[in-house]
């Protein structure tokens, strides 16, 4: 083998490494990113959980009369003469 062929076979797997390296490095780059996304996926899940939670508590016939009573409105069943036809 001559020289610059060597050079050129030596320099071809140069390349070839050097990209395998900076490709392996952003596969770990995306791998923590998919990673920290999929964290704060959970977290939002587990934040959504609770706010549902507390809006199923705030819809309870209950709760709702006991705001109503809080803020002074009168809670009555509709009569016959309130509902439009």
């Amino acid at each position: 083998m001559t020289v610059p062929r060597a050079l050129l076979v030596l320099l071809i797997l140069s390349v070839l490494g050097l990209s395998l390296v900076l490709i392996r490095g952003a596969g770990a780059r995306s791998a923590h990113r998919i990673q920290g996304l999929h964290s704060q996926s959970i977290k939002l899940e587990q934040s959504l959980w609770s706010i549902e939670i507390e809006l199923a508590q705030m819809r309870e016939p209950q709760a709702i009369r006991d705001r109503a009573a809080a803020l002074g409105i009168d809670l009555a069943p509709p009569t016959p003469t309130d509902i439009p036809r």
